[in-house]
């Protein structure tokens, strides 16, 4: 069994999942001061996701050190290595996120701010989902993978967003210039999405192995 008892790497894999459920919830604040118009506020939101990123490689690199000390067999220690590595992607979108607010400082006209404040919030809740998936991969391997579809399912929405807002901003009589830097700026939110959609994604491989 890969979690047939709560185990060191499975209880440094939550802890780097909860990382970054708080790096993203510093990632919804300063996209929320953004759009108040409070850059100083943002930008100190921007350096808590930065420093998360950080973190949760940290917290990473300790799972590696006890993978290689044998704990599991090898079919299995591959499946989290390559876990690990997928819900670092999301710890990298968050920040490449936060990054762009505070690089770009992208001017958003305040009619999107709602439909900006929807994408990210769906994207975060793709996590969130994912998150709930791992919990029930050491207790029950079908709601674990039953629950993955949730993730897929929401990533399907935030793509509909996307797509949505893209259409009205490319519609819109903006410069072409900012209508690319805005298109830029949703595709990146949606990342978070799709990383965790890809980290779910591995979680059914995983559950459907533990049933063979």
């Amino acid at each position: 069994m890969l979690f047939k008892k709560k185990s060191k790497v499975q209880e440094l894999i939550q802890k780097q999942i909860n990382l970054i459920t708080q790096g993203l919830g510093f990632l919804r604040e300063a996209v929320e001061f953004y759009l108040e118009g409070n850059k100083e506020r943002c930008e100190d939101k921007v350096r808590a996701v930065e420093e998360m990123e950080t973190r949760a490689d940290e917290a990473e690199r300790e799972v590696e050190k006890n993978l290689y000390k044998g704990m599991y067999l090898p079919l299995f220690r591959e499946d989290l290595l390559d876990l690990m590595e997928l819900i670092d992607d999301v710890a990298d979108e968050a920040e490449r996120v936060a990054d762009f607010f505070s690089i770009e400082r992208p001017e958003i006209p305040s009619k999107w701010n709602e439909k900006i404040r929807e994408i990210m919030e769906k994207s975060i809740s793709a996590f969130n989902l994912f998150r709930e998936s791992f919990m029930l991969l050491y207790e029950d391997t079908q709601k674990a993978f039953s629950h993955t579809q949730k993730v897929r399912k929401v990533e399907k929405e935030v793509d509909r967003l996307q797509n949505a807002l893209n259409r009205e901003i490319f519609q819109s009589n903006l410069e072409l210039a900012h209508k690319i830097q805005l298109r830029d700026l949703v595709i990146r939110m949606g990342f978070i999405s799709d990383s965790s959609e890809n980290a779910a994604d591995k979680i059914s491989m995983i559950s459907i192995k533990r049933r063979i």
